[in-house]
């Protein structure tokens, strides 16, 4: 046995897991650290707006009790994991970030995701804060209080799925799950530093999940490396592939490359990172695309329509009911949804329709399209939030596409930031390949910058 710290935490689920495996700690010390950990920054983190503490140590006890009698339900048995608070736990409190005191609904069963973690052994730890039911991008919750980043107080995690970037980046559970409708995972992964994946539409399950948008929304995890996305992959994803992969040949891959970033507003240490990564990645083909003639403006404003006026079904009922559960600006956004005409709405999805054809074009005889995942880092809450967070990733969602952001650098200040990969639908598993060769491939990158510098 080894003495356990907070830096074992802040490994990667595999490496956590090969430590396990090893008996270097147990399931229930590596939890009860993490709860440890939980409890020191919550204060100053605000990750998590519920934990079930002993619920989790005798599930961890009983992964030990599995190891030990050689019948290990995955390779992830007796890791943690923690969900974003509009995915259904049976046992713990579901409140989409609305301002319940103590009353929010208790669920009955798990959402299908956390069913299928449990099944493979994995330990849920609570429920993460997040941006009041996901109708935004910076986790400022009036009600729960801001997930803050963790590594620069008093700056916005992202979101909407904050403060599963958070608890990740943190080390304050193994992997997390979070929802994605315009970005919501894959802006705050590229925030926090972390890996983060949105699937193809329909491929994993939404049943036990709050629905802010039935064609946008899309249930993703978020982790401290690629490969462990990759092997999350298997326990996720609704139909089995029989596919067997091996690792992925980056000299192979055809690229697209978005490269017109500072014309897209991309700020400027992130393009510069952003081209001379596309410049030295090896690969088949690489191809320009051109993305400063799309109105992002009114994309952006079309799929959020569409939101605000699906949340007004969503939460007709609560809304109603109990209105002070709703802040001021959350019933502005959803008064001004339910407001708009038919043909307003019918405008907003022939947009949405049209963006996600273009992008799906955009990977026209190539394997993936690359992309800056946010085009800035984050930002103080003290400042307004920008309007254009999820320029670059709001279109993967309208086109049901697959794309994953894994971390590409760190700006001058301190704060990282990530590359948008971006696949066909169905093409998950090799996308997460990919992604591990491509987080592998970095660091010799890096290496060669810092060398020419």
């Amino acid at each position: 046995m080894i003495q356990l710290s907070d830096s074992h935490l802040r490994e990667d689920a595999s490496s956590l897991a090969e430590r396990l495996r090893r008996g270097e700690y147990t399931s229930e010390q590596l939890t009860a650290r993490t709860l440890a950990a939980i409890e020191k920054t919550q204060r100053a983190i605000n990750a998590y707006v519920f934990v079930d503490r002993e619920g989790a140590l005798a599930a961890a006890r009983a992964s030990d009790a599995r190891r030990r009698a050689g019948a290990l339900l995955s390779i992830y048995d007796g890791l943690s994991f923690a969900v974003k608070d509009n995915i259904a736990v049976a046992g713990m409190p579901t409140a989409n970030g609305l301002g319940y005191r103590g009353d929010a609904p208790v669920s009955k069963l798990d959402a299908a995701v956390v069913a299928q973690l449990r099944s493979a052994g994995l330990i849920p730890l609570g429920k993460l804060n997040m941006h009041e039911i996901a109708l935004g991008a910076t986790n400022d919750n009036p009600h729960w209080g801001r997930c803050e980043h963790p590594l620069r107080a008093g700056f916005t995690p992202g979101g909407s799925s904050g403060g599963s970037a958070a608890a990740v980046s943190a080390g304050l559970c193994a992997v997390s799950l979070g929802t994605d409708t315009m970005g919501s995972v894959r802006i705050p992964a590229s925030y926090c530093g972390v890996s983060g994946f949105k699937p193809g539409r329909g491929s994993v399950s939404a049943n036990g999940v709050t629905r802010l948008s039935r064609q946008l929304d899309t249930v993703g995890p978020l982790a401290r490396s690629s490969r462990d996305l990759c092997g999350l992959w298997p326990l996720l994803r609704e139909t089995v592939c029989k596919e067997s992969l091996g690792p992925a040949d980056l000299a192979s891959t055809r690229w697209a490359v978005v490269d017109d970033c500072l014309a897209l507003g991309v700020a400027a240490e992130i393009s510069a990172d952003f081209q001379c990564f596309t410049a030295a990645l090896p690969g088949a083909i690489k191809r320009p695309r051109t993305f400063a003639g799309s109105d992002f403006s009114a994309i952006r404003r079309a799929g959020l329509l569409l939101c605000e006026a699906e949340a007004n079904v969503t939460f007709a009922q609560k809304l109603a009911q109990r209105p002070a559960l709703f802040s001021e600006e959350l019933q502005r956004l959803l008064r001004w949804g339910a407001e708009r005409s038919a043909p307003d709405l019918v405008r907003a999805q022939d947009t949405v329709e049209a963006a996600g054809h273009w992008l799906r074009m955009q990977l026209d005889a190539v394997d993936y399209l690359l992309t800056p995942t946010t085009l800035q880092t984050a930002f103080p809450f003290s400042t307004a939030a920008p309007v254009n967070q999820a320029n670059l990733t709001a279109c993967v969602n309208m086109a049901g596409l697959a794309a994953a952001s894994i971390p590409l650098g760190v700006s001058s200040d301190g704060l990282p930031f990530g590359v948008q990969i971006i696949a066909r639908a169905g093409a998950e598993a090799t996308l997460l390949e990919t992604c591990v060769a491509l987080e592998q491939w970095l660091p010799s990158q890096r290496k060669a910058q810092q060398e020419m510098a």
